[in-house]
């Protein structure tokens, strides 16, 4: 066993050597002028304040509250959810919504569906718009996901000369969680309606310090001190020595504090490494802008990257992303995987794959992959590097050639939330089932998540053995036209119907089971019955009669969730049945948020029904997928 593994981290290590061969102020104080911009930190490559050019697609005339709530930077063609989405909506019922959007991203499928939703342009919801701005709590819910260049781009799209006052909260927070205190500076200095907040008077301090202000700042130090006994000691701390123009000591950084956006901006500007209070926090915002930032070790980061992807808490291309930034030769790459032991495990995990990148040639590269998913697997680390390195085999033909690794290939797109790939490799998987054992067993161990992202109607269906014979409903014989003409007499060519890429077959359905029931370490069958009939399937009686109707994890160990709000729950059941969409996919985002990292399956079935409800198939399917795939890490 040694050997074979001696033999494989060899041959890993000579593919990656392989290519050497180839204003006016509202308040009742003013805590201090208004500061002049800072320089721009490193992070800040692209500073987008108040940029001239308008996105495409909008065009704003005369803005009034109802223009600016309408604003977006999404068509349809582009992923928008729809003109009408926010039809049957209050303009109360969408602002509360919008201020309680979970801060822990659920999902990388909940935080694209919220990223839609927030980007749409759309016809605002009905209701006064003088208490608040929907604009506003549409850039500050992109703040909230992480997605602080969409909610930049956003508040452009309404005003591309100014940051009106009633944005500019979330749009300086935005420009600090890039990195870019410079241009957060300046959307501060033209604020216009007083630094009375804590938020604002905290944010006046950072630009003062990244401004050379130091006195200034202590001044406002002290202010800040007196109006506020509870305030953060860490930021207190930290701010202090930066405006003596001393350096922040460790013992300071190991003070831990609030983990939020004006301790990040202060750190940034502080030019220090960033401590782990900050690294290890789970707000999606401080967690992204904390992984693309340069203020933190690349073992450090990748190590937080790993475990964030394994909670779903970011997506494989956001690790890809960090994996670029390493600056590592094909020497460096194969010392490395012919000494693991000479690098951190996680910068290890990361020089598979880009010594798998490296290769340029379609086989090499599927070799490369092979020996990175076998090495992985002995580190139980195979998750993580199939999910990075499935964007790879886009290069790679899913044709006879390469049918040796497609089972591996499809489970690194399922892992990776690339359906279109995992489809491809899986009609390969499919297509050598008969012949090949391993083929087949493969076929049906993937079974429930192909089916679930294979369910809607394709030109080109899996041709699958199992299939023949049965009659669903997606294969019925589509009906002859009626026609009052008498027929000439010619050949007529009926077109067959149109079927899922994956069709429904009880008896793959009823194998699965049989696999599971002989292999534990496999999904619950009750969840993926429940999930498939949730969608639309027709598990028999006798499928479910198989399933354990007792809880198959101890108590003490199981983990489904956090409670959700039973009024959330019941809000997503009144949307819903009304067919207001927008407030659906809020509320459907707010409860996943609310069950944790490992929702119960119950509530994956009532976020799913609702979702198709208001016509949001794909999301539907994208959520229990994600959940489906998630228990069989």
């Amino acid at each position: 066993m040694r050997c074979l593994a001696t033999s494989i981290v060899s041959a890993l290590a000579l593919i990656a050597l392989a290519p050497l061969a180839h204003a006016q102020q509202s308040g009742p104080i003013r805590l201090a002028p208004d500061p002049v911009p800072a320089k721009a930190t490193p992070e800040a490559s692209q500073p987008e304040v108040l940029p001239t050019e308008r996105p495409r697609g909008v065009l704003i005339r005369g803005l009034d509250a109802v223009a600016e709530d309408a604003v977006g930077t999404l068509t349809i063609a582009d992923g928008s959810l729809g003109d009408e989405m926010w039809d049957g909506s209050s303009r109360a019922t969408a602002i509360r919504l919008l201020e309680e959007l979970p801060v822990a991203a659920p999902s990388g499928a909940a935080r694209r569906l919220t990223r839609r939703l927030l980007l749409s342009i759309a016809t605002p919801p009905s209701g006064a718009a003088k208490q608040s701005s929907l604009l506003a709590a549409r850039v500050a819910g992109l703040v909230a996901i992480g997605a602080p260049d969409d909610a930049i781009r956003l508040a452009n799209a309404a005003n591309s000369r100014r940051v009106s006052d009633d944005v500019a909260r979330p749009v300086v927070a935005a420009h600090f969680l890039r990195g870019d205190i410079a241009g957060g500076c300046a959307v501060l200095a033209r604020y216009e309606s007083g630094y009375t907040e804590r938020f604002w008077q905290k944010a006046l301090i950072v630009c003062q310090i990244a401004g050379g202000k130091g006195a200034e700042a202590s001044f406002s130090l002290d202010l800040l001190r007196e109006e506020h006994v509870d305030a953060d000691r860490a930021f207190e701390s930290i701010a202090y020595t930066l405006a003596e123009g001393s350096p922040v000591t460790e013992s300071e950084l190991a003070i831990p504090g609030a983990a939020d956006i004006l301790n990040f901006a202060l750190l940034t500007a502080a030019e220090v490494e960033l401590p782990d209070w900050i690294l290890d926090s789970e707000d999606a915002a401080i967690l992204r802008a904390a992984l693309a930032s340069s203020r933190v070790a690349p073992e450090r980061k990748l190590a937080r990257a790993h475990a964030a992807l394994r909670a779903g808490r970011i997506d494989p291309a956001e690790m890809v992303a960090i994996y670029e930034t390493l600056e590592a030769d094909d020497v460096a790459l194969a010392a490395a995987l012919l000494d693991p032991d000479s690098v951190e495990r996680d910068t290890w995990l990361a020089y598979l794959y880009l010594a798998a990148r490296n290769q340029k040639v379609a086989i090499a590269r599927s070799e490369a992959l092979w020996e990175a998913w076998t090495l992985s697997a002995a580190a139980e680390a195979e998750d993580i590097v199939m999910a990075a390195t499935a964007r790879l085999l886009g290069d790679i033909p899913a044709t006879a050639d390469f049918d040796w690794f497609a089972a591996a290939a499809t489970r690194a797109s399922l892992l990776a939330g690339e359906d279109a790939l995992a489809l491809d490799w899986y009609q390969l998987v499919v297509r050598q089932a008969g012949a090949v054992t391993d083929m087949d067993r493969a076929t049906t161990e993937m079974w429930p998540e192909m089916r679930i992202i294979g369910r809607n109607l394709a030109a080109t269906p899996i041709a699958d053995r199992d299939l023949v014979g049965e009659v669903t409903a997606e294969a019925k014989p589509a009906p002859a036209p009626a026609t009052s003409i008498a027929p000439t007499p010619m050949v007529t060519v009926m077109p067959l119907p149109a079927q899922a890429a994956v069709p429904w077959s009880p008896t793959r359905l009823s194998r699965w089971i049989d696999l599971t029931e002989s292999n534990p370490g496999m999904a619950d069958v009750g969840t993926a019955l429940y999930l498939l009939q949730v969608l639309g399937d027709q598990v028999n009686e006798r499928q479910w009669a198989r399933a354990a109707i007792t809880n198959p994890t101890p108590a003490p160990q199981a983990d489904t969730g956090r409670l959700h709000s039973v009024a959330a729950l019941a809000g997503l059941e009144r949307a819903s049945a009304a067919g207001r969409l927008a407030e659906t996919a809020l509320y459907a985002v707010i409860v996943l948020g609310q069950a944790g990292d490992n929702p119960h399956p119950g509530v994956i079935g009532s976020v799913v029904r609702g979702l198709q409800r208001v016509g949001l198939d794909a999301d539907a399917q994208a959520v229990a997928r994600a959940a489906l795939v998630a228990r069989e890490r």
